[in-house]
């Protein structure tokens, strides 16, 4: 090599040598070392091996130094006669060497930002190399956990993050005039600027940069070995723009990943099926996030746990495959956000949780960061969205954990919004669906209520009506005889019994306050049970079926049982109502009779009667509510389908039974009502 260019960067100068396609520390060097050889136009050969030492050979003796803006030029001394047409064509060379070089590097740094799928880090490094900066690190400030958190670096940390309140020197950025800075590393700062942990690093470029619309705030250290290395002003405006746009780039692609979650939102979310929904999006997290694992805990109804909801990691995803319960008072970090109601974070799980306690999913590498998120809504907070191990992958596939980005916080609450929103929407619904349900069956059993009130009213109405006639015909002969007292005493005894059961009924308000045990006493069977609703309702029978009552009392007499009266009137009115009802066409009496269950707990009131038949098939289902047998709704009798629904509620309320014990001329309906007080209370 027989002359040597040297172009100028900066408050240097590198040799470009054709044997070295890379930039050579070793061929770097300060201007000011060389000033005694820029200010002379020729020296000698000694003279330059005394400046560059042996990294450079000088093969001649003599050397002609011309020096240009961008470069200068050692060319040997030639002959007088050949001299100027050498030195033009070695300086029009010189000038075309170094502008080949410039746009070769130029070119490396736009094939590096510009490569597909460039990440952040290797976005830093391109230009880090275009300075021929020996090192860089990117921090980027989290004003909502107040960490800084290394985005990118050239050299291994003790560890990624250092908080606001510790001893560095990135604090200085925070304040509202800082820029930049060029200064010697301090090296009794943290990672940030201890020289010590990459090398022997003599200048630091720091660079404050903008990252986004909400203000968030990145620092650029760049590093190098030579002193008073420094950028120019248009170098760190043309590096802080270019940075902050791929930031922008990248918090766009973060973006991205919160509208697929939100379209998960708008297109998979259906009322009522939240469980469903949620175990979409912790996986939907767990991929758009790139964390190792994400859970949903939701609050119990008596806000006494958080009971694990959805779980993604290596394992599950999405439906857990057992359940677990955090206490809501136990002290854990996922416990501690519900309470609190604010976001935690962990940047070192080994030292902030050593224990591990708690839920843990499954994940390729040890639990080292998480953060835990409230799902609020209306000041009210519904549960815990918690992700962990925030991760990276290589072109190879491989993984590392990286710190949380500011970015991820803001997504990840906004997230939270929503899913604490749509939470209390899935509450208001189930708690709307429940009052709903429960003014639908008030409703219902105000119905019931409407139909045994008009079912007990019906017998009343035309006793109400023949009584009075009876009465005033009897009154009105002159000398009425005590069968006639007796007949009169008999009509208002009978009209004092329904007044009473219309009293009990109407001092009700609905179907299952009839049924309610009321008043348990000794009852005769004959007096108290059989003959108020036979004297009643015969007369009815009579005029509305032509059809009478045939009663075999040779079981009955004597009989005692316990219940309450006027609940076991209101069955045996049915039964008997029933039969009158259903024995259309038929003119054969309604038979009832009794005696004594087997068992001697028990005393049996039957009646039965000729006419409609139940089909086998309807036994099972008869005795529920608005059920009516298929030959009665097939000859167009009216009905409700509660009676006898009413009349089974009554006997299993007093410890009875209410049994079909025929089904076909005759069917027959059988009252069974305990005898005793022991079996009343379900003791024998």
């Amino acid at each position: 090599m027989d002359y040597f260019v040297f172009a100028r960067i900066r408050g240097y100068y590198l040799l470009l040598d054709p044997r070295y396609n890379e930039f050579d520390h070793e061929l770097f060097f300060a201007a000011d070392t060389l000033s005694a050889i820029l200010s002379n136009e020729t020296c000698h050969a000694e003279d330059l091996t005394a400046v560059f030492g042996d990294r450079i050979l000088f093969p001649h003796p003599r050397y002609r130094v011309l020096v240009n803006t961008d470069y200068f030029l050692l060319t040997p001394v030639a002959s007088r006669l050949r001299r100027r047409n050498l030195l033009d064509i070695l300086q029009r060379e010189a000038g075309q060497r170094v502008t080949e070089f410039q746009l070769a590097i130029r070119d490396r740094l736009i094939k590096a930002l510009y490569g597909e799928n460039t990440s952040l880090r290797e976005y830093v490094r391109a230009w880090a190399d275009y300075f021929f900066l020996d090192h860089y690190s990117f921090w980027v400030y989290n004003k909502y956990t107040k960490v800084f958190s290394c985005s990118a670096s050239s050299f291994e940390l003790d560890r990624g993050y250092i908080f606001e309140k510790e001893n560095s020197s990135l604090n200085a950025v925070l304040v509202d005039d800082y820029q930049t800075e060029f200064r010697e590393p301090i090296k009794s700062f943290g990672p940030d600027d201890n020289a010590a942990a990459f090398g022997d690093m003599q200048t630091i470029n720091r660079l404050k940069l903008t990252l986004g619309y909400d203000g968030t705030i990145g620092v650029l250290s760049l590093y190098s070995r030579h002193r008073d290395y420094v950028l120019t002003e248009e170098n760190c405006n043309e590096i802080r723009n270019s940075i902050e746009t791929k930031y922008l780039q990248v918090r766009h692609m973060a973006n991205q990943a919160m509208d697929r979650i939100n379209l998960q939102f708008i297109e998979s979310y259906q009322s009522g099926q939240l469980d469903q929904f949620l175990f979409g999006i912790v996986c939907q997290v767990r991929e758009c996030f790139q964390c190792e694992a994400c859970s949903i805990f939701l609050a119990n109804e008596a806000n006494k746990s958080l009971d694990l909801v959805a779980s993604c990691d290596n394992r599950l995803h999405g439906q857990p495959d057992e359940p677990y319960s955090y206490p809501i008072n136990s002290k854990l970090p996922t416990a501690e956000v519900f309470c609190n109601s604010r976001m935690a974070f962990s940047y070192d799980l080994a030292a902030d949780d050593p224990d591990n306690e708690g839920y843990t999913e499954s994940m390729d590498h040890p639990p080292v960061n998480w953060i835990g998120l409230p799902l609020m809504s209306s000041g009210r907070c519904f549960g815990v969205l918690r992700v962990r191990n925030k991760h990276v992958s290589d072109e190879n596939g491989q993984t590392s954990i990286i710190n949380f980005r500011a970015g991820d916080y803001m997504n990840l609450l906004l997230l939270c919004t929503n899913l604490g929103n749509l939470i209390r929407i899935e509450w208001l619904f189930k708690e709307t669906e429940s009052k709903l349900e429960r003014t639908n069956a008030a409703i219902d059993e105000m119905n019931d209520f409407n139909k045994v009130f008009l079912h007990e009213i019906r017998t009343p109405i035309s006793k109400f009506t023949m009584a009075p006639e009876i009465i005033k015909r009897t009154l009105k002969r002159k000398n009425p005889s005590p069968e006639d007292i007796e007949k009169v005493m008999r009509q208002l005894d009978d009209i004092q019994v329904m007044g009473d059961r219309l009293e009990f009924v109407a001092k009700t308000f609905n179907f299952n306050q009839i049924v309610t045990r009321r008043n348990f006493e000794p009852l005769s069977v004959l007096r108290d049970i059989v003959f108020p609703v036979i004297n009643i309702t015969r007369a009815y029978l009579r005029k509305q079926y032509d059809i009478d009552i045939n009663l075999d009392t040779t079981g009955l007499q004597s009989s005692r049982v316990y219940g309450d009266k006027t609940l076991l009137n209101i069955v045996f009115n049915i039964l008997i109502d029933n039969a009158g009802k259903y024995s259309t066409g038929t003119r054969k009496p309604i038979m009832v009779f009794g005696g004594h269950h087997i068992s001697g707990d028990y005393f049996d009131i039957s009646v039965s009667n000729y006419g409609i038949p139940i089909h086998d098939s309807e036994k099972d289902y008869l005795f529920e509510k608005g059920v009516r047998g298929r030959e009665v709704i097939k000859q167009g009798i009216g009905g409700t389908g509660i009676g006898l629904h009413l009349a089974k509620s009554i006997m299993q309320e007093g410890n009875g039974f209410l049994l079909l014990t025929s089904m076909e001329d005759p069917v027959s309906f059988t009252m069974r009502v305990p005898v005793r007080m022991e079996v009343l209370e379900g003791r024998t």
